[in-house]
Parts: C-alpha cells; structure tokens; sequence
C-alpha cells in the first residue's frame, strides 16, 4: 500500500484575473484545475484548484479576480516558489502588483515570470510588456527571476518552462521541519465511500494512518483513515507535502477553510496574538484599534489592529503590533500574514507572527517590545529562553515549553542544556525536571528582599516575617516550589536569616527596641518566670495595666518570635526556660519509670491539666515523648 516520499514541492501561481494562469497549468500538467462549475462557465477560477507536476510537486492555481484574493492568499500561504503571470496583452494590471506586494510580504522569494499570450501580439509589444514587468521587481526579491515567454494556444515556450520550473524544483531547499504535526485545511470535501477529506499542506511534522489529530479551533479529536498524495495512497507524510487526509470524527459541515489539524496538545486557539507588521508605501496611515481583514496560514479573521509603540504606523514603517480576533485562531510562531483593509477591501500591509497566544496588552509596555524585537529572530534557542523569561511565576518543564513554542520535547531539552552552560537558565529541581530563567530569579530575589524590608520597617519590633506570609505577599500564583528554591537560594548568600519556626529576615537585620517596650517586655518576661506552669494569655496580661495595649501586644510577640516565649498549642505560653526544666524532669522520670500518665506529669509540674496536657503534646512534635495508650514512654528526638 505505502509507497516511499520523495521531497515534495508546493508551486503556486499568481497574477491578474484572465492572463492565462489555469491555461498554463494545463499546458504544464495536462490538468485543468478550474475544478467548479462556476469557474467553467466564467472562466475564470474562483477557488483553488490543484494540478500535480511530475511526482514531486503540486501547483496551486488562485484567482486572480479582485473578489477572490484572500483565496490567493490561502494558497500562497503554503508555497515555496510561484508562477507569476503576466498576459502580453494587457501587462501589468492592478492584482498584477497587488498580487507581487502578496508575494513580498508573504516572503515567497524565489520563482519565475510567465509572459503568457505571446501569440496575440507583436515582438515590440512583448517588449513592453517585460519593461514594465522590470520596473515591477526593481530592487525586490525577483529582480533576477527568468522570464519565460509562453503560448497556451500553441504552446511556444512551454517545454523552455517545464525545464526552468526543474530548475526552480532542484534549487528549492528542503522545509525546515519543527517536528509537531500542523496542517491548514485549504480543502474539505466528502467522498462516497470513505467520509470526510480534508487537504492542506503539511507545514510541519509527520502523520501516519491511525494517528490522532486535532481539529482546531473547535478542539475536535480525528483519527486518521487513509491519506494520498498525488492520487497514490501512502502509509504516512511529512513536511511540505500536500495530502488528503480521510478524517474519522468530523462531518464536512463541522470544518471551514482556516482549520487546522495538528498534533493534540501543542497549539491553542487564541483570540490575541502578537506579531510584527510592515506597512505598505501604498497604503494609507494605519491608526491604532483599525478594524482590518487578517489573512493567516488558509484563514480570514477579522480582527482589530492595536499598535503597541505608537497611535498611527506610517506607510513604509514597521511596527509591533497585537491583533485581537472576533474569533479565534490557530497559527505558530513565525507564520507570515497579509492584511487588507475592512471596506474597500486592499492590502495594505504584512508581516509575521510572534506570539501565537498572547495575553491582551494594556498600554505602551517597553519590557514587551523588547521581547517581541529578540522573538522576530526566531531561533530555537531565543524562543526557548524567551519562554522562560515571560514566565516567572513557574519553572518550566521541556514539555511545559513544547507545547509552548511548538518543539519537540527532547529538542528543548537540548536547548536547555545549552541555556544552562551559557548561565542563562538554571535547573532548580532535577526529578521534576522544572527550569528556571536567571533573569527572572534576579527579580524575583529583589521583589522578596524588599518585602522583608518593608515587614522590618513596618515592625522593628518583630524578629522577621513568617514565611506564609512573605508568600502571600508576592503576586498572586508564584509557584511553590519556586518560592522555597528561592528562599534557599537568598539564605545560602547570606542575604536572609530564617529562624526555627520560619521567621523569615534580612541577614544583618537587628531588632529595635525603645525604652518604654524594654521595660514592658522585662516586665512580662517576669510575669511568665514567676508564673511558672500557670501563666497568663494574652488577655490577662492587658488586664495587668503593665503598659500601653499596643505596646504590651508588641512586647508579647517580640518575646514570642525571639523565643523567649515558647507558644506550646492550645493558647498555653511558657518562659523557655519552664519548658526547659520541665523537659529535665520529664526525661529524668522516665529514665527511672519507663512511662508517664498526663496526672503524674500535671502533679510534677504542680500545676493544671489544661498547662500540662499541651505540654506533653509539644514534647511530642519533638520527639523527646512518644504517646502509647494513656501513657508517654521516652523518644528518641532532640531537645527543644
């Protein structure tokens, strides 16, 4: 059944309506790919139609008619090199040069120029036509393009084609194949027998029959049936091949020209996306929030322009800019568009996409052109780092970052081992395997110590912040294992100070303390050491008129946090020096006796069960008792 694939071409054709482009596929191919009645009874082609030259290479033959350009641009948006058509007759016409202004910003460099209907006039006259067709290209991309004289009628100059186009075939370099699976839908049809076809052009990736795909935007999961290239049916196809997919999952009602099919998990639908836009010299001033046609990969859009450095991009200038959807679409990094007005409907400009699912930008924001600018070189490794970098509330992982960017997972991994000997990543847990950009841990680290700061300055009194609380204070959805990566990393440079019980402060952070709460936190110090083990809360001690309430709760938590205060549970605070003794004599009688009832420990403390019984259980968390029934036997924990 499989048959092996050979480097596959995509050709496609370009010029004004009526100067011969079907013709000259079919002179070309032998096929006529006016494949609609319609088209048949106007002549002229309305859609796309398809022709297969040799084995290796489709042409795609787009109207030319003014109406029907954005079906020229769903095809040229899959070409490597074109076809571009002028008629003898008429020379250059206006979608003669709307279609080249096409071409250039889609960046489809490289093909040859067809004079076509050679046969209708004179020598002088074709003369003419190539002068005109000069000044066309001048200082373009296809200033050194061949231009072949053809007559479909007699068919003079089309075996010199066929040669040049082998040429042009031989020439072409291969697709760069980022390896996930996409394939616009230029074509979606039902055959007797088989169900839904969808065609398009493979972009990247492979697809084998029995694979899984998803249909987006709609979120829709196909199985692959068959698929055929060049009428022969195969077992799989890859990068720049065009194929027909016999689809299991969708009616034909349910798919549009503009879908995509793609490998599940990697790209999304988005509503925003952020991109570069070149404006024509012929177009008008584009103010900021203009309503425009987007033409992306085989899809129309309508979507509003929002030009993130200036109000109005001048004709002639570059921008970066965001387009924001009335309904969302599918596209990658790097993926060409063209622009069109709203009404009338010209083109006016082009560009490429960087940000495939941006967020909506509020604003002038210099930190996202700077990103957008390093982006437009897209390079593996500057998407990766890229990632990282616009994402510092989480590590990454290679997956996280593949679905991101597009790339296979070992491909990032790559890349990160890379980033990480240029010092530009680091890898803060390796069993997760979560990544992490350096630039963000720089920031991050700042945000954290001034928090700290500002906790010292707002309370001089107290040893440092809690921990949770230094968390709860970052930008909601920091990720927490992050933080505590972080936190290590601030205490391993001796720039913070964490304290047993996860008091968190600046390294040469040093408590301040006034006369007035000096002698207030004498005074409750006292308190507690002639307490004993039956010392007052917090409420007894402001009953006490031993100073300001402010100033005594002040006093109470600085004693507390610096530990002079032990917090047992259960509302029970005792001097650390109590809790000491009483672990004395806790471990002595059960050295001698082996276990203790909580009434023995209440009676050898002299006090109360509601002080020994939290007493007991705050041994416990440490380890010096372990409970066993009613009873306590010694433990193998520390001191506290």
């Amino acid at each position: 059944m499989s048959e092996t694939l050979k480097r596959h071409i995509v050709i496609g054709t370009a010029g004004h309506i009526d100067h011969g482009k079907s013709a000259l596929i079919k002179s070309l191919t032998g096929t006529d790919p006016d494949r609609l009645k319609e088209e048949k009874e106007r002549g002229m082609t309305t859609d796309l139609g398809f022709a297969f030259f040799g084995d290796d290479a489709t042409i795609i033959d787009v109207p030319g008619h003014e109406k029907f350009v954005r079906h020229m641009l769903a095809g040229a948006s899959t070409i490597d090199f074109v076809i571009f058509v002028v008629a003898a007759d008429d020379g250059v016409m206006p979608q003669t040069i709307e279609h080249f202004e096409i071409l250039k910003l889609l960046q489809i460099k490289r093909g040859v120029i067809v004079v076509t209907k050679i046969d209708l006039v004179d020598k002088k006259r074709i003369e003419t036509v190539i002068g005109e067709i000069k000044q066309l290209i001048k200082d373009s991309f296809f200033e050194n393009a061949p231009i072949v004289l053809v007559s479909n009628v007699t068919g003079e100059g089309i075996e010199n084609l066929k040669r040049t186009l082998r040429v042009l075939i031989e020439q072409t370099e291969t697709k760069t194949d980022k390896g996930v699976f996409r394939m616009p839908i230029d074509r979606c049809f039902t055959m007797k027998g088989f169900g839904t076809v969808i065609a398009g052009t493979v972009l990247s990736g492979r697809v084998r029959v029995g694979d899984t795909l998803e249909l987006l935007p709609q979120k829709k999961e196909l199985k692959v049936r068959g698929i055929e290239v060049h009428n022969k049916k195969v077992d799989e196809v890859g990068t720049g091949f065009r194929a027909a997919i016999n689809i299991i999952g969708a009616d034909k009602e349910e798919i549009e020209r503009g879908n995509v099919v793609a490998q599940p998990g990697y790209f999304e639908p988005s509503f925003y996306m952020n991109g570069s836009l070149y404006l024509l010299h012929s177009a008008p001033p584009l103010k900021n929030f203009t309503r425009v046609h987007l033409h992306l990969g085989t899809g129309e859009y309508i979507a509003r322009v929002v030009i993130l450095q200036k109000k109005t991009l001048e004709p002639g200038e570059k921008g970066m800019v965001q387009f924001r959807l009335e309904k969302p679409a599918v596209c990658d990094i790097g993926d060409r568009f063209v622009i069109r007005t709203y009404s009338p409907v010209i083109t006016i400009g082009g560009g490429v996409i960087l940000e495939p699912k941006a967020e909506k930008i509020k604003g002038f924001d210099e930190e996202i052109i700077e990103h957008l600018q390093k982006m437009e070189t897209q390079e593996p490794i500057v998407l990766v780092e890229e990632d990282l970098n616009q994402t510092w509330k989480t590590p990454l992982t290679p997956e996280d970052i593949s679905r991101d960017i597009n790339l296979p997972a070992e491909g990032v991994k790559n890349l990160l081992d890379e980033l990480i000997k240029k010092d530009i990543v680091l890898l803060i847990d390796a069993r997760r395997a979560l990544y992490y950009s350096k630039k963000n841990l720089s920031g991050l680290k700042e945000r954290i110590l001034e928090i700290i700061k500002l906790f010292h300055d707002e309370n001089p009194t107290l040893v440092g912040i809690p921990k949770i609380e230094l968390l709860n204070r970052l930008p909601k959805g920091i990720d927490n294992i992050l933080f505590n990566f972080v936190i290590q990393n601030l205490r391993e440079e001796n720039k913070i100070k964490i304290t047993d019980d996860n008091k968190v402060s600046l390294f040469n952070f040093k408590v301040k303390l006034d006369s007035r709460l000096s002698e207030i936190i004498t005074k409750i110090e006292k308190i507690f050491l002639d307490a004993r083990f039956q010392t007052p809360d917090i409420e007894s001690l402001l009953t006490k008129n031993i100073g300001e309430p402010e100033l005594l709760k002040k006093a109470y938590r600085y004693l507390i946090d610096n530990g002079t205060l032990v917090y047992v549970g259960e509302g029970v605070v005792f001097h650390k020096d109590m809790v000491e003794e009483a672990k004395k004599k806790l471990i002595g009688f059960l050295r001698e006796h082996k276990e203790i009832r909580v009434s023995e420990f209440r009676d050898m403390l002299n006090t109360s069960r509601r002080y020994a019984l939290p007493l007991l259980i705050y041994f416990d968390t440490k380890g010096i008792t372990i409970k066993r029934g009613e009873t306590r036997v010694l433990g193998t924990g520390g001191g506290v």
